[in-house]
């Protein structure tokens, strides 16, 4: 286990140089390789890392987005411009040995949140404090994470841990402040069977945190605070003046994974995680206000054919997730006692989905093309029970992705993506309570109208890399997605500047 401690080490290697075997001219094109990318499935398991790579690789890079989304839910806001910084690398220690590491730093705001005053909503939906006013939000993010992997005869062993911290405000009423932890960790091993393929189980678990507190300035008033419940409903009880609430979530999954070690020329990798998260008033001796269960299956099969000049195989993955999201119920004494006297389950959330992927790439070793045309089917039904409200899509996805890759010389090269896809909701029906706050009921109509809505998508991804006295084997690049929408279209610019090696 004495590698273990090169973990720490990873990112002075950022400024190191690269092994004198490695050009940079492979290590380029294994980056932007839709091979590899295609078989980075089984790479959730850190044991399988060890063989995710060919060359030792180091990046550094600089980024800025713009992103516009008039067609977005209210939760989520209308836009997002962001800056920061990102390292990351990969070094084979030995044939092995392979240890890895990322670092990020990003910072930004979203724009005109409404209905939502908590950070990530995707994971703590549908309890959130929320109100009509909302407005940008500023937000900070930090990430750090590293793994180990190391063959021990017929067994390889692997470890990865990450960290994620985040900071989000607003400098006008109301004045929500969040801050956010996570903590994840994964373990992983893989057997050599006959000397033809590897068998390979992982486990993980997750720690997440989330401190919220809301404030107002002016004295003229302050809209009302809903505790969101679900689809426009909210907890007439606990809604009104609270201020601070306290989400703590826990997650445990693993996964069994089954593949050919020398190419990955076919795989197969099934997953499973349970979720838990409990939503507790501070102001009130930590009152346990709700709770959300969640369990998610997903599952990936690959097989893939190669000649000397041409590869192509096919690719499908599959996901189910069911969440519930149970409301205690509190008799209230005075204004600061609250008892519980039970609780009831009223939200669910069900979404399935299923993407079939080809993949078809030629070339040779200056000059690859490649084209993945894929197929997909998914269902979202989110469903209250009381008052009943029901969101159900049916919807297909189709579409292709175009790359085009150039090498002129070991530290110049060009890489060109292109792609189109279309979003088809060809089964949609929504029922809705409206008994409600009047605005809340027009935040559900402007929702399930982008929720519901057909579009289509263009993108373009270019990357550029060069050499420069300064910043040796440098790169630039730039992405542009648009998506036009039945009522608006929503607009992405990115741009980046950094190094590889």
């Amino acid at each position: 286990m004495k590698n273990f401690l090169s973990i720490p080490i990873l990112f002075i290697s950022l400024f190191s140089n690269a092994q004198i075997n490695d050009t940079i001219a492979e290590k380029i094109h294994e980056e932007y390789s839709s091979e590899r990318v295609f078989k980075s499935r089984i790479n959730v398991n850190p044991a399988s890392n060890i063989d995710a790579r060919k060359y030792s690789i180091t990046t550094f890079n600089l980024f800025t987005e713009i992103n516009s989304t008039p067609s977005e839910i209210q939760q989520k806001g209308k836009g997002k411009n962001l800056w920061g910084a990102e390292a990351r690398t990969l070094q084979k220690m030995d044939h092995q040995t392979t240890v890895w590491g990322n670092a990020s730093y990003s910072q930004g705001k979203n724009k005109k949140v409404v209905w939502n005053e908590n950070a990530d909503y995707d994971l703590i939906y549908p309890y959130v404090a929320a109100d009509s006013v909302g407005g940008d939000m500023k937000f900070e993010n930090y990430a750090f994470s590293g793994g180990y992997s190391k063959q021990i005869n017929t067994f390889t062993i692997g470890i990865t841990g990450s960290y994620k911290a985040s900071l989000s405000y607003r400098d006008t009423d109301p004045r929500p402040k969040n801050t956010t932890a996570n903590f994840s960790m994964a373990v992983g091993i893989n057997k050599m069977m006959f000397q033809k393929f590897k068998i390979g189980v992982y486990f993980d678990a997750e720690k997440y945190t989330q401190k919220h507190y809301l404030s107002f300035v002016s004295n003229q008033g302050f809209p009302t605070i809903y505790n969101m419940s679900g689809l426009g409903n909210y907890n007439e009880l606990l809604s009104g003046k609270l201020r601070q609430a306290y989400y703590e979530g826990w997650s445990y999954g693993g996964g069994l994974q089954i593949f050919e070690p020398n190419n990955r020329n076919w795989y197969l990798s099934i997953g499973l995680k349970k979720f838990s998260l409990d939503k507790l008033l501070t102001e009130y001796t930590d009152l346990n206000a709700s709770k959300i269960d969640e369990q998610q299956i997903s599952f990936s099969l690959g097989k893939f054919f190669e000649t000397d000049k041409l590869l192509w195989g096919l690719s499908v993955d599959g996901n189910s997730t069911e969440r519930k999201g149970t409301e205690n119920l509190f008799l209230n004494d005075n204004s600061r006692n609250y008892i519980q006297i039970g609780s009831v389950e009223k939200y669910s959330h069900k979404t399935n989905n299923i993407l079939l992927k080809g993949l078809l790439q030629m070339g040779n070793k200056s000059t690859k093309s490649s084209i993945m045309p894929y197929f997909g089917w998914g269902q979202d039904k989110e469903k209250y029970t009381n008052p009943l409200s029901i969101i159900d899509l049916s919807k297909l996805v189709y579409g292709a992705d175009y790359q085009w890759f150039k090498t002129f010389k070991s530290n110049l090269a060009i890489s060109v993506s292109l792609g189109v896809s279309v979003t088809d909701v060809y089964q949609k029906n929504g029922i809705f309570n409206n008994s409600g706050k009047p605005a809340i009921n027009q935040m559900l109509q402007e929702n399930y109208a982008y929720q519901s809505s057909n579009f289509w998508q263009s993108k373009l991804d270019i990357n550029f890399h060069f050499n420069v006295p300064v910043i040796k084997n440098a790169y630039v690049g730039s992405k542009i997605i648009y998506s036009n929408f039945n009522n608006g279209n929503n607009v992405l610019f990115a741009a980046t500047i950094g190094s590889i090696f």
